[in-house]
């Protein structure tokens, strides 16, 4: 990383990367897979390595709009799926598989990938968790690092409509999103720290490489990070999420969040900021709870439902979707609350079926395939 750099952006671009789940059509359990098809795809940019064999990586191209970048995923996702599927291999999308353990799972043959295992050992390789990332770009350095404080108390609000992830190799996490807990357990993960310029973070960054804790940004794995290479914010913290609407639904709020902030930044408002053991008490609220978490909104403990949040949060950045084209997708985050998060879909179907964890599998797929409009391809 060019230590000074940040790559100025002076749209609030969007893009996003798919965490996905290669599963074995017939046995539903994780299958490793990755390497066999990105050598059938070539040299395909947008399509790569993850730590583990049986994850797979999307990369959107960055887009201006959400309606663009909805064309952009489909694309990938469609190049993906026919792919896999000639490889016998199924696509879904939550934060853990429900019954596949981490144990038994191959890590990528990538270089850097093996050095971080060698370095953290038992901790990354139970890193089996999947995540949805949005970019969001950003005018300079600083503008960066004060959407980055500003971002973290809406963290929650966040994890909160992606949670699916209450289930954890044929166990009941109690939680309806249970990857974050175990990413948190690697280091430079979690909230991160509020600072005070981009300096600072640069600072931080030099330190941490000097002392050989990281190689380079990439493994700042905080739930919200400043990105120089790419001009952009990037929000970490959600869980991935199957329905397509439910993607695009998040990267609409998220975009507009970020451009309201970023807009305040310009113009010299005052952004608050809890105080940071609150923010860390919601995000764990986040987590246990999901859409029905109550979070404490002022120093004197005042708790408000979820939903009365999020509908603040709506009211607030609304305007900013409409001028960048973000709301009509931004309207679809009630129908999150209408039909639940994954994590309660999956929940339902447990109960449904006696705890037929095969059963959640193919729902998640079922789910996949139909909300991105994938048709059924012949396997060989």
């Amino acid at each position: 990383m060019p230590e000074k750099h940040f790559k100025h952006n002076k749209n609030n671009t969007v893009g996003v990367e798919l965490e996905l789940q290669l599963i074995d059509e017939k046995t539903k359990e994780l299958t490793t897979g990755t390497t066999k098809i990105l050598k059938s795809l070539g040299n395909y940019q947008n399509i790569k390595h993850e730590l583990f064999e049986s994850v797979i990586e999307i990369n959107s191209s960055p887009c201006l709009t959400i309606n663009e970048l909805k064309d952009d995923l489909k694309k990938h996702v469609k190049v993906l799926h026919e792919c896999a599927a000639k490889h016998g291999i199924k696509l879904a999308m939550a934060g853990t598989h429900p019954s596949s353990n981490w144990a038994h799972q191959e890590i990528s043959p990538i270089k850097r990938y093996q050095q971080i295992v060698d370095k953290i050992q038992m901790p990354v390789k139970r890193m089996l968790i999947f995540g949805l990332h949005v970019h969001v770009g950003v005018a300079t350095g600083d503008e960066a690092i004060a959407v980055n404080n500003a971002l973290m108390n809406y963290l929650p609000h966040l994890l909160a409509l992606s949670c699916s992830s209450p289930y954890w190799v044929k166990r009941d996490s109690g939680m309806e999103s249970y990857r974050v807990k175990i990413l948190e357990t690697l280091p430079t993960t979690g909230l991160p720290f509020k600072l005070h310029s981009y300096e600072e973070y640069i600072d931080l960054v030099n330190v941490l490489k000097k002392a050989g804790t990281i190689e380079s940004i990439r493994e700042i794995w905080w739930d919200v990070r400043p990105h120089p290479d790419f001009g952009t914010v990037e929000v970490r913290v959600c869980d991935a999420m199957p329905l397509m609407d439910d993607v695009l639904a998040m990267a609409a709020l998220i975009q507009s969040l970020i451009a309201h902030l970023s807009k305040m930044f310009r113009v010299k408002d005052e952004i608050g900021h809890l105080p940071s053991f609150l923010i860390r008490e919601n995000k764990w609220r986040a987590a246990r709870y999901g859409i029905d978490a109550e979070l404490i909104t002022d120093s004197f403990g005042k708790i408000v439902p979820m939903r009365k949040e999020i509908e603040k949060l709506f009211n607030e950045i609304e305007p900013t979707a409409k001028e960048i084209n973000a709301d009509k997708e931004l309207n679809k985050i009630w129908d999150i609350f209408k039909r639940g998060t994954s994590s309660k879909r999956q929940r339902k179907i447990h109960s449904e079926t006696n705890g037929n964890w095969n059963a959640i599998v193919d729902s998640l797929i079922n789910e996949f395939e139909e909300s991105w409009q994938l048709k059924k391809v012949t396997t060989v």
